[in-house]
């Protein structure tokens, strides 16, 4: 595939979240318990918060995110703010298992383009399957999202 980033601002987001440590293959079995907790009331796409991956075991250490105003009724599940930040952005078109080969392109941008970046990353899911209906994986759209150094904020204006 052929992928390109671009360097945007994000602005600051309230978010439900719940720590989750495992395989990063199983996280999204567990945002049920993040939308219930907070019932339902989501006002954003949700995302994982990756703090560390251990690329050989495949286990993450991270947060799963729902953007809300709500609280939420407890169950692991907090609210925290997140600050505005200036990211390095890739947009995945298709299925979730390709994710891998987006990973790969990132990073490779990322060298030629000389960016420092730095944990946590975002995965956002824009589209992706239903609750009901598990859609097309060919039109699904997952944003991944690197926050800058210190330093590197002004990259690409």
């Amino acid at each position: 595939m052929n992928y390109e980033i671009e360097i945007k601002a994000i602005e600051p987001v309230t978010t439900a979240t719940m720590r989750y440590n495992g395989p990063v293959t199983e996280a999204a079995k567990h945002f049920p318990a993040v939308f219930k907790a907070i019932k339902g009331k989501s006002n954003g796409a949700p995302f994982f918060y990756y703090h560390r991956v251990d690329e050989k075991s495949g286990i993450g250490e991270m947060e799963l995110c729902v953007p809300t105003a709500e609280p939420p009724n407890g169950n692991g599940v907090t609210l925290k703010d997140l600050p505005r930040e200036k990211v390095v952005c890739l947009t995945h078109v298709g299925p979730y298992d390709a994710l891998p080969m987006a990973y790969e392109a990132m990073h490779r941008l990322i060298r030629e383009k000389g960016l420092s970046v730095r944990p946590p990353w975002r995965e956002v899911f824009i589209k992706g399957p239903g609750m009901i209906l598990k859609g097309n994986p060919n039109k699904y759209i997952t944003e991944i999202l690197f926050p800058l150094k210190e330093g590197e904020e002004n990259a690409g204006n």
